[in-house]
């Protein structure tokens, strides 16, 4: 596919649109399969094999995905492929791992209260699991939702971070997602063996319980160990080591303890391989471990894995920083008095209840980002948000959050998790390639 020009995706595109799936064979044979489950369950769906082969069309086509939005769109109707589409188009690693058939397909059919769920396949490493599904009903489940999703190797929990979720979309009767693992510790392959639970919440409470194995062998994470500092605006950032796994990479950073500026977020981190070729963070998805206020920090972006760059080079743009000592707000919630607000431009603070706040600032963009989080009290006790809503209009984001403050002694600092209030300047270092190890510690 490297040596195909311009015209040759064209081409290839247009034969594409013309190939013409039989959806309403498909969806006759689903049923018609769920007919015999349901009264003789000896017999197994074996409508997935052409599942199979439009994955190996996906693979032969996977750099057209993301030259040609319109060929991306084709693709992304046929059954199974949706979520795998939107990863590609945003993450070039996940093209990578499709292009060196890293992917590994499982198509086990589950059916169980008039559901059927169909574990399609994953991507699997050190660093964690990305995991795809169908979820098919008689009836619309578009505001279906999952209420517990577990990872299970020897009858014990995955150490790890999850999302399984989606949005609510228009009226459909199959939904099209992935589960996303990100392992706090890396996960140990020796034992190939895993257990899917996934419950949603429609009427009866469906739980599905999936054993699985995968079968393809398990890359070592690359672990390139770095150990300097970096300067912007007087402010020092420690980059101790860079781990690339297939799925994402991972750089651990932390900030100086004698830094006047309390570092918050990095808005932009990206590596450069000699061809100037970059690797940005992730934007869908979990976009690292820790903070800035914390000994352990790590940031992901996207995997190079599968390339052999010559040279590498970590950039560091747009740093969030507030001076400390104006990095928190104290607020005394049972006197309903607000004691200490940094003085910011363009920023305002109202309480409405006995754990909940407005808080509105200027913004260019309709801004998400949870601004505050982490809550101290007057005894040294950590408490977290539960809950925060946004509303956007003319340039500026007004933030509803609630606090789980019980137990928690008044008054109490509400500290920042970002601000956008920027370090001048950026800063870059290289990556000696070298110093390489071909597992995570």
């Amino acid at each position: 596919m490297s040596n195909f020009n311009k015209q040759d995706f064209e081409k290839l595109k247009r034969e594409l649109e013309k190939i013409e799936i039989p959806k309403e064979k498909i969806q006759a044979a689903r049923q018609q399969a769920y007919a015999k489950h349901l009264h003789s369950r000896k017999r197994q769906i074996k409508t997935w094999k052409q599942v199979s082969i439009v994955m190996l069309l996906l693979i032969a086509f996977v750099t057209t995905v993301r030259v040609s939005p319109a060929f991306a769109q084709t693709i992304a109707k046929i059954p199974g492929f949706a979520p795998l589409v939107e990863m590609i188009t945003q993450d070039k690693g996940v093209k990578d791992i499709l292009d060196n058939q890293y992917y590994e397909e499982l198509n086990i059919v589950e059916i169980k209260n008039d559901l059927i769920l169909t574990i399609l396949g994953t991507i699997a490493d050190e660093s964690g699991m990305i995991i795809f599904y169908q979820l098919e009903a008689p009836y619309d489940i578009s505001e279906l939702e999952t209420k517990k999703f577990r990872l299970t190797q020897n009858d014990k929990d995955i150490e790890a971070a999850t999302t399984y979720s989606w949005a609510a979309k228009d009226s459909t009767k199959i939904i099209e997602e992935k589960l996303e693992v990100v392992a706090t510790n890396k996960i140990d392959y020796s034992n190939p063996n895993f257990q899917l639970e996934l419950t949603f919440d429609d009427a009866n409470n469906t739980s599905f319980t999936v054993p699985f194995t995968l079968k393809k062998e398990i890359v070592p994470t690359k672990t390139y160990e770095i150990n300097q500092q970096l300067e912007i605006d007087d402010q020092i950032i420690h980059i101790k080591s860079l781990k690339i796994s297939p799925l994402r990479a991972e750089v651990q950073i932390t900030a100086d303890d004698q830094n006047t500026m309390q570092i918050l977020q990095i808005n932009k981190l990206k590596v450069l391989d000699e061809n100037g070729e970059e690797w940005g963070k992730i934007t869908n998805g979990f976009s690292g471990f820790g903070g800035f206020r914390e000994n352990d920090n790590s940031i992901f972006i996207q995997s190079n894995y599968f390339r052999e760059p010559q040279s590498l080079t970590l950039v560091i743009d747009e740093v969030e920083a507030l001076p400390k000592g104006e990095d928190y707000i104290e607020i005394d919630f049972l006197k309903q008095e607000i004691l200490k607000i940094p003085p910011l431009k363009d920023f305002e603070l109202s309480l409405r209840d006995f754990d909940m706040f407005d808080v509105s600032y200027k913004s260019p963009q309709n801004d998400h980002k949870q601004l505050l989080s982490t809550v101290i009290d007057a005894n040294g006790n950590k408490f977290y948000s539960d809950g925060h809503s946004f509303r956007y209009r003319e340039n500026s984001t007004t933030a509803t959050y609630s606090f789980d403050l019980k137990g928690a002694v008044n008054p109490v600092r509400v500290y920042f998790n970002s601000y956008p209030n920027f370090l001048e300047g950026s800063a870059e270092i290289n990556i000696p390639l070298d110093d390489k190890s071909d597992s995570s510690q």
